[in-house]
């Protein structure tokens, strides 16, 4: 089995608590290598990166993010590296719709948004656009010709998950209007800003203390208390109470 051995650094950084969206999605051209594994023509590559706060900290993940909501994912659409509003070519993110089932931060024009999430699997030549030259001449040099036309890149961060349709999510997101289109936000804080909601989308009561939500590095659900800011948490058990 052939290996790929490639990992992307990439830094992100919060400025007055709100992640530079536009920064996210491009890539500096430091570059560290990894072993990875390439096989079923998916040549798979994970990016280290930093956040400027602690994403273990539930209060200041709150602070730190300008909308947050139990949301259902309706629709996934492919990844893609192209961002048209902007006309430029980014880092490989995966767009979506979704409908907003409980608000729990920030003001949203409708319940039903658009959303962009970083990472997802793009063809080897839509990935090469999206790298800086000196960046693409290294890449390049991994593939033969053929294997270009045949490979895809599978971008994500380490330790981040994949977004599914279908499923409820308590999510983490920011915006801003010389990136985004209207009524469109980015899930962010890797896999701290997408964590799956134990949910009954048709029947179960959104307001319930008891939801619970998973934890997704140690794979378990998690109990209101110990999953969310406890300013979170005061909003269930006023609508509870009401």
């Amino acid at each position: 089995m052939k290996k790929a051995v490639i990992i992307i650094l990439f830094i992100v950084t919060i400025t007055g608590g709100i992640l530079l969206t536009k920064k996210q999605f491009h890539r500096e051209e430091n570059v560290k290598k990894e072993e990875k594994q390439y096989e079923n023509n998916i040549y798979s590559l994970e990016y280290s990166a930093s956040y400027a706060i602690d994403l273990n900290d539930l209060e200041e993940m709150y602070n730190g993010h300008e909308f947050i909501a139990l949301i259902h994912v309706d629709k996934l659409y492919p990844a893609t590296t192209y961002k048209e509003n902007i006309d430029e070519y980014i880092m490989p993110y995966t767009p979506g719709e979704a409908t907003i089932l409980k608000v729990l931060k920030g003001n949203f024009a409708s319940e039903h948004i658009s959303f962009l999430r970083l990472g997802g699997t793009v063809s080897y030549a839509e990935y090469e656009k999206s790298l800086p030259p000196s960046a693409r001449e290294k890449f390049a040099q991994s593939f033969t010709d053929e294997k270009k036309f045949t490979t895809y890149i599978k971008n994500m961060s380490k330790g981040d998950i994949d977004i599914e349709r279908g499923k409820n999510y308590l999510v983490y997101m920011n915006r801003s209007d010389d990136f985004h289109n209207k009524n469109e936000y980015t899930i962010e804080a890797y896999e701290y800003g997408l964590r799956e909601v134990n949910l009954d989308y048709n029947t179960f009561s959104i307001d319930s203390l008891s939801i619970t939500i998973k934890n997704n590095k140690t794979g378990k659900y998690e109990n209101l208390e110990k999953a969310v800011s406890e300013r979170i948490v005061k909003q269930f058990k006023t609508t509870v109470k009401e």
